[in-house]
């Protein structure tokens, strides 16, 4: 199947940022072009979940594993392993929407429903935007006032997330269901095997685990409730348990995992956990993220210069590699008065949260515990109004649990299972992929991987914000050890200090770093206990790089190279042959040493592609000099229309009554 894509998610949710009214028609005609958006086939499970994955689906229809072959059963190596079940993050669990008997329900084009985080019904779009926006909308430019139009971005935003609304009891109003796999990865069909693979890059190592026997995906629905899921983890515990004869497991949770964990230690606390050998974080949300906090507080950085100027162009350049569209629209905004703007984008964000967050415990389950009080405040009509009771036990007790999960982790480990977590830090929002997440206010204060804080992911570092040190005094009082070497992080305040991995600068989506995957087997296996094991390899303190395109592609291509070139010599230059065979023995050294380094990484991967394009493989560098050229032009436009108008729309100016500091809701 393919899922809607996080990429797909960033366009919508920074458009609706800055654009809803716009965005709707770019969406549609996106959609009418591409009608797979916000569906999926039944045949695959083809994931698109950031860029990578969307070049990877460009390059390959789904057989980059198509060399997997079958494990040998019952691999020796997994006699005296616990088996591994990951809980996977926040899109890689597969939801659809089920008709009456059950099977997934299709669209008038045909399609399925479903997805890892979006449902979306694309070819409702052009009907939606037509008969709900189109009309306000040119009413609205006519008069230079909100005339309806805010009501209608409003109705738009709860259609298009229609699907996966919740009800005020915390239940999902349509009948979703998600997939899920009563067996380990080695019993997958090819589809979803590969699919697993792109999700969890664990294929260089799973011997390392144990073998595919020994490996397990337990999925679990967006929409829902952590405790529901908790329960049916316990659930796939044991049989777990069962099929492999262990007494105990390890627990991997990625990202959002991390929630599901902190509900199933609440939810089992007095059973004294009998069943877990360990447990490996992998940046995971143990204590929210204050993305989630800021979204729900409507807590924006909405700086003139910012949001009206350097945001869009930054999202734009992230999705395509230049910010000349984002430039552009900074300038067809000004047809609209600021204060429209303002409107439809309050409008936009109320419906996202009526729809989709409010009533859903998993969404609150993100919300760190020293700001719940402050958002339930502000929702006080949850803990207030009857009808809401079920919901709001849901959140109260799912509060308790993160509350109590330190606690609990404790108590785990004086059972004598180890607790393991591995992160990333020093980067802020605006860092790297899914840059849109920088109109967050925390975004200005953060030490996070650009999406979890580092404090939730290692379970209570302190912290200076990205590109900061601790105080000079403060530094002098702590141990030495356990300072950071860019001194932004003292991690003797984490829980476990000596069980906690720090990957500098890298990025939330650490599938692309080789290194980590290697950590996770080494932990998983029982080599690496803690940071006193293996330090010279796996120090607590590392880089970072992303390798994904040489492990994924790169090795790949070169062997089919190989291959050709030994049944048929004539089919390439000896030489570039040569030059290629070198280049893929450098990087086989490469990627030995696990200390982690960015620009060489990049490097490597510049080399290796140049070699595989002399022999064919790939496309040379393409001339950029004009798109390079329009960016310059476009940015000096924005440039010039901002320094005369600043945030306020062309006929602000003509309007005495206009107040250019006005508040806003969203």
């Amino acid at each position: 199947m393919k899922k809607t894509t996080k990429r797909v998610l960033a366009f919508l949710l920074a458009s609706t940022f800055v654009f809803s009214a716009m965005t709707a028609g770019v969406f549609a005609i996106a959609s009418y072009l591409n009608p797979n958006l916000g569906s999926v086939s039944t045949s695959t499970y083809m994931s698109v979940n950031s860029v990578d994955d969307f070049i990877d689906l460009i390059k390959t229809s789904g057989s980059a594993f198509s060399n997997i072959t079958e494990p040998e059963k019952h691999n020796a190596s997994g006699n005296d392993i616990a088996p591994t079940i990951i809980i996977p993050g926040i899109s890689q669990s597969i939801s659809y929407l089920a008709d009456e008997n059950g099977e997934p329900a299709k669209n008038s084009n045909g399609e399925e429903l479903s997805g890892g985080l979006l449902i979306i019904d694309s070819s409702t779009l052009p009907g939606v935007l037509a008969g709900t926006v189109a009309g306000p909308l040119v009413t609205s430019l006519i008069a230079q006032a909100d005339v309806g139009l805010s009501d209608a971005i409003y109705d738009t935003v709860t259609q298009v997330f229609s699907i996966q609304a919740s009800g005020v009891d915390g239940k999902a109003k349509q009948n979703l269901q998600t997939i899920t796999y009563e067996y380990p990865i080695s019993e997958m069909n090819q589809d979803d095997r590969d699919y697993f693979y792109r999700m969890i890059p664990m294929k260089s190592v799973v011997d390392e685990i144990g073998g595919e026997d020994n490996l397990y995906f337990f999925t679990f629905p967006l929409i829902s409730d952590p405790f529901i899921s908790a329960a049916k983890l316990d659930s796939y515990i044991q049989m777990v348990k069962e099929q492999t004869g262990k007494d105990k497991v390890n627990i991997v949770t990625i990202s959002l995992g991390g929630t599901i964990l902190t509900a199933y230690l609440e939810l089992y606390k007095n059973t004294n956990y009998p069943d877990i050998n360990k447990v490996l974080n992998v940046v995971s949300c143990l204590d929210g993220t204050d993305v989630m906090g800021d979204f729900y507080m409507r807590n924006f950085n909405i700086e003139d210069e910012f949001f009206f100027q350097e945001f869009l162009p930054m999202v734009m350049k992230e999705m395509n590699g230049y910010a000349t569209l984002g430039h552009l629209i900074n300038v067809a905004l000004k047809i609209f008065p600021r204060s429209v703007i303002e409107a439809i984008l309050t409008a936009a964000v109320d419906g996202i949260l009526d729809t989709l967050m409010l009533n859903c415990p998993q969404f609150w389950a993100m919300i760190p515990k020293d700001r719940y009080d402050d958002v339930i405040e502000k929702y006080s009509y949850i803990k207030n109004d009857p009808e809401y009771s079920r919901l709001y036990a849901t959140i109260e007790h799912f509060q308790q649990a993160r509350l109590n999960l330190k606690d609990n982790l404790v108590k785990l480990t004086k059972q004598g299972a180890l607790v393991h977590n591995v992160c990333g830090y020093n980067l802020d929002y605006s860092s790297q992929d899914y840059c849109f997440f920088a109109a967050m206010k925390s975004s200005l204060t953060t030490n996070s991987d650009a999406i979890i804080d580092i404090d939730s992911t290692s379970l209570g570092a302190t912290y200076a914000k990205a590109g900061d040190v601790l105080p000079e005094e403060y530094i002098a009082s702590r141990d030495p050890k356990y300072i950071s070497p860019d001194g932004s992080l003292d991690v003797s305040t984490c829980l476990f200090p000596d069980n906690v991995w720090f990957f500098q600068g890298q990025h939330h989506e650490v599938g692309r770093n080789d290194v980590v995957i290697k950590l996770i087997a080494k932990l998983a296996s029982n080599q690496i206990n803690s940071t006193a094991d293996m330090p010279d390899k796996f120090p607590q303190f590392n880089g970072n790089r992303n390798t994904r395109n040489i492990t994924r592609w790169c090795f790949d291509d070169a062997d089919r190279v190989f291959a050709e070139y030994a049944e048929d010599p004539t089919l390439y230059n000896a030489e570039d042959i040569e030059e290629l065979r070198a280049v893929y023995k450098e990087a086989e050294e490469y990627l030995e040493n696990t200390i982690c380094e960015p620009t060489s990484a990049k490097a490597l991967l510049e080399r290796f592609e140049y070699a595989l394009c002399r022999v064919g493989v790939g496309e040379p560098p393409a001339d950029t000099s004009t798109d390079e050229a329009l960016e310059i032009i476009c940015k000096f436009v924005d440039e010039t229309v901002y320094g005369v108008f600043g945030a306020n729309g062309f006929s602000d100016l003509n309007d005495s009554k206009v107040v250019i500091d006005v508040p806003v809701t969203f």
